[in-house]
C-alpha cells in the first residue's frame, strides 16, 4: 500500500494561527516604516524583537501544519505526540473513533476533542487525543484505518 498522510488541523487552531501571523506581519510592516523614517534605540529594539517574533511565527506555523497521522505499510504514526505514537496494524485488536457532535453550550473544548481508542492484542488500551478537528477528518482517518486494519476491527 501507498504511504499516506492525513493532517489533523482544527479550524479553531488554523484561525488563531492565521490571526497571529497576520498580526506579526502587520507589526513587521509598521516596524519597517518606522525605522525608515527615524532611527532611535527604541525603534531599533522594537524591530529586533519583531524579527524574532517573525521567526517564531514561521516555526510555530510550520509545526502546526505538519501534525497528523502517517500511514505506512505495517504501522501508523501520530507525529503530534512524543511517546507511544507508533502502532503496528498486526498488534491491534480494535480501534474506536470518537467525536462528540451533540449540541451543547455547557461543554468545554476538551470535551469536544476527537479520540482514537486503540485496544492491543494483549488487552492494553491506549486513548489518543487528536484534538479539535472536523468530522470529515475523523471520517478520513477511520476509512484509512478500515483499509489497513480491517473493517471488522474499526468502530
Amino acid at each position: 500500500m501507498k504511504h499516506k498522510f492525513i493532517r489533523i488541523l482544527s479550524p479553531i487552531t488554523l484561525s488563531f494561527v492565521i490571526a497571529l501571523d497576520a498580526a506579526v506581519i502587520g507589526f513587521a510592516v509598521f516596524a519597517v516604516k518606522r525605522i525608515i523614517r527615524e532611527q532611535n534605540a527604541a525603534i531599533i529594539f522594537f524591530t529586533i524583537v519583531e524579527v524574532f517574533a517573525f521567526i517564531i511565527g514561521v516555526l510555530v506555523t510550520r509545526e502546526i501544519l505538519k501534525n497528523g497521522i502517517f500511514f505506512y505499510d505495517d504501522e501508523f504514526e501520530l507525529n503530534g505526540i512524543d511517546n507511544d505514537n507508533i502502532f503496528t496494524y498486526a498488534d491491534i485488536r480494535e480501534i474506536e473513533t470518537y467525536l462528540d457532535t451533540s449540541a451543547s453550550l455547557r461543554k468545554n473544548f476538551w470535551q469536544r476533542h476527537a479520540l482514537l481508542i486503540i485496544t492491543a492484542n494483549d488487552g492494553k488500551v491506549t486513548t489518543v487525543d487528536i484534538g479539535l478537528t472536523t468530522k470529515n477528518t475523523v471520517k478520513r482517518i477511520k476509512k484509512e484505518l478500515e483499509n489497513r486494519v480491517g473493517k471488522d476491527r474499526v468502530k
